[in-house]
């Protein structure tokens, strides 16, 4: 029997207990932490008009995220209900003609699926990532579009200013102008959203002070 050196051992057990503690069930609620938690902002490819941004939390308390290899889920939906920059004239904007100073729109982002989990790309810089394709609705300025999103997962191991735990989304999806009912753009040109959320293991708590 082939024994092995001792730190060996140590540096094989120190990568065990970090397996383990690596959760893969995250809750998406509102009620932690208390900041802003989810981002959606929608731009022009050609850059011909600025892009909107959008900013907000999870709108219920039972969203989840399952990373479990076996049967990867999530189920949560996103009320981004500021947006920045929502005064002055909107026209310079991808979205302006939807969104009036005296009332922006919300932007509510619904996942009711997630697909298979991959392994990050060749050559990605984060060597933990994974993605799947998220699926579910988006309604904005009284329209509902189904959605499929590439997304990319990315964790988040409580170091730096966030002491906690994370999983970080990142997901990215294309629309048409004629999907959004914007009349100032030919119906076919493509508008570009992205979506971002910070989920937490579900007894977190109150970060560390730092």
């Amino acid at each position: 029997m082939k024994i092995r050196s001792l730190p060996a051992l140590l540096l094989a057990l120190t990568f065990t207990a970090r397996a383990e503690e690596t959760p893969t069930v995250f809750a998406v609620t509102p009620a932690f932490p208390k900041y802003v938690t989810a981002d959606i902002e929608f731009r022009d490819p050609t850059g011909a008009k600025w892009p909107n941004f959008f900013h907000g939390k999870p709108a219920t308390d039972s969203g989840v995220i399952s990373l479990e290899a076996a049967k990867p889920a999530a189920n949560f939906t996103l009320l981004c209900d500021k947006m920045a920059q929502d005064r002055g004239d909107q026209s310079r904007k991808v979205l302006g003609e939807l969104c009036p100073p005296e009332k922006p729109p919300s932007v509510t982002l619904t996942i009711t699926a997630m697909g298979p989990l991959q392994p990050a790309a060749a050559g990605a810089k984060d060597k933990a990532a994974a993605t799947a394709d998220l699926t579910g609705t988006l309604e904005i300025a009284g329209r509902k579009l189904p959605v499929k999103a590439a997304t990319t997962f990315r964790n988040h191991e409580g170091k730096g200013d966030e002491k906690n735990r994370a999983l970080m989304l990142d997901g990215k999806l294309t629309f048409k102008a004629a999907d959004l009912g914007l009349k100032a753009l030919p119906p076919a040109a493509l508008i570009e959203m992205r979506f971002g959320l910070t989920a937490y293991p579900p007894k977190a708590t109150v970060p560390t002070k730092l």
